[in-house]
Formats: structure tokens, C-alpha cells, sequence
């Protein structure tokens, strides 16, 4: 038999049921990225993100794992899509940001910037703000090696 009280119990756990997963829904999912002295693939490539380039969905979580010492992330001044949020973390610091603008977010290690440790994060495959990512000057090998990311994600998109 159906009481009252039992029916607002019931109820009640339903909601709670519900707005536990719409609040992980709301979330998006989470991912890593590591912060590496050295490529897992080839020893000889020093100071890199793995991976370079990930794709996410808006909402989604990056938490940019300082595996290794001496490194940090933070997002590239003029790589990031217009209203999104900058991040600056601290070197040897975990860092976790969500990202809710679609759009090309480049980021970079700022002790081995110059040196190529660079990296993109595609939000929701959303290509637009790409000729404004091309057009940031970058130093020493972070020049190249965002050139060669931004050719590999054009190539991907094809």
C-alpha cells in the first residue's frame, strides 16, 4: 500500500537519483594530460605534453598531471577562443580546468616554451578561431612545433 510518507521517500530518493546524474552530466567528462622530461615513445624528445592535441567535448574537465618535475601549463595569450578563461598554474602543480567555449586553446610549459613544449586542446571539434591561433608569433622550437600541431589538426579535420 502507497502512504503518503512512503510515496515522499520515493520520490525523494528519485530526485536525489536524478540530480546525481544530471550534476554528472553537467560536468562533462575528465581527462589528463601529463607533463613529461621526455617523450614515452623516443627519450631523444625532451619536454613535451602527452598528448599534444586532445579533443574534448564543452564541460568537459583537462587536469594537467605534473608527472614529471619542473613543468606548468598555461594557456597561450591569443590561443584561446574569445570568452574562455585563461589558466596560469605553478610549476610542479596539478592544474584542472573545464572548458566550456568551443574552440582551439593553445597552451604551453613556460620554463621550456622556447624549447617546444606546447600543446592544443580542441573543444567540441570547433575549428573558428583557428586563423587567430595562426597568427600568435611564438619563440625558438614552440614555433615549429605549433606549426607542425596546427597542420596535424587541420589534417584530422579533413
Amino acid at each position: 500500500m502507497l502512504t503518503r510518507r512512503s510515496f515522499t521517500l520515493s520520490l525523494a530518493a528519485a530526485t536525489g537519483t536524478y540530480a546525481t546524474a544530471q550534476t554528472a552530466a553537467s560536468q562533462g567528462n575528465a581527462h589528463s594530460i601529463l607533463m613529461l622530461n621526455a617523450d614515452c615513445n623516443d627519450a631523444n624528445v625532451i619536454n613535451v605534453f602527452a598528448p599534444a592535441i586532445l579533443h574534448v567535448e564543452p564541460g568537459d574537465s583537462v587536469t594537467f598531471r605534473a608527472t614529471d618535475p619542473s613543468h606548468n601549463t598555461a594557456s597561450k595569450r591569443g590561443m584561446i577562443p574569445e570568452g574562455a578563461s585563461p589558466w596560469n598554474g605553478g610549476i610542479n602543480e596539478e592544474v584542472r580546468v573545464t572548458l566550456t567555449v568551443p574552440g582551439i586553446y593553445g597552451y604551453l610549459c613556460l620554463p621550456h616554451y622556447e624549447q617546444g613544449m606546447v600543446g592544443l586542446i580542441v573543444v567540441g571539434n570547433d575549428l573558428t578561431n583557428l586563423a587567430a591561433v595562426k597568427k600568435v608569433r611564438h619563440p625558438g622550437k614552440a614555433r615549429t612545433q605549433f606549426r607542425t600541431l596546427l597542420t596535424e589538426l587541420e589534417t584530422q579535420s579533413d
